[in-house]
């Protein structure tokens, strides 16, 4: 993918299903990074979970840098063992990394059990931004306060498709929302999404 887009002071670069590039004035950061070849290094690597086009192990090596801090799902943790600094995350839990709060959220679904994935809620540059990881429509997401940016998979099977994506939207409203987890070995139309979406909120498609 590598499309790219400037909201206020923060950065985005959308790759490979829901992998992100978010840079802002103070950090570097990234968001289940895979398949990035010659990224600029992250300050902050966040990990939703350990499915291969999310956890990456050789692209998260390739990113580092000596002071670069990984926030990962705790189960994640125990692969990223010789990365360097590693802070696990259950659902819940909360950090404060490189100048980021960082909350870990639910996300689940029957291909995701509870736990397994998490969502990830974090302040950058004076915006709250929501990256959902793989998982449907859920109880929880009702919780997640004031969202500007929200990262949501329309990509059908193993998360919610565009329909229940809108739906969430809807749920959230967020400012901005762009979608992700589709066109790669998944389904998902990002222009039936804007769509369906309406005036909800502002889509922008990477």
């Amino acid at each position: 993918m590598g499309q790219s887009v400037t909201i206020d002071d923060l950065y985005f670069q959308r790759f490979t299903q829901s992998s992100f590039l978010i840079k802002s004035p103070e950090a570097v950061i990234y968001v289940d990074p895979h398949q990035i070849e010659g990224g600029e290094k992250a300050d902050l690597i966040l990990v939703t979970h350990e499915h291969f086009d999310h956890l990456d192990p050789a692209t998260i090596a390739a990113l580092r840098k000596d002071d670069t801090v990984i926030v990962a799902n705790a189960p994640c943790a125990p692969r990223l063992g010789d990365q360097g600094r590693v802070v696990a995350l259950e659902e819940g839990q909360t950090a404060s990394e490189k100048g980021v709060d960082i909350r870990a959220v639910a996300g689940y679904n029957n291909h995701h059990p509870r736990g397994f994935n998490v969502g990830f809620v974090f302040k950058v540059a004076g915006k709250t931004v929501y990256h959902a990881g793989d998982t449907s429509r859920v109880p929880e997401m009702a919780e997640l306060g004031s969202i500007d940016i929200a990262l949501i998979p329309i990509g059908g099977t193993y998360t919610m498709d565009e329909e229940e994506a809108a739906a969430l939207v809807r749920d959230l409203k967020p400012k901005v929302v762009i979608p992700m987890h589709y066109g790669y070995a998944t389904g998902g139309d990002p222009k039936r999404f804007a769509t369906l979406v309406g005036d909800a909120a502002q889509v922008i498609i990477l």
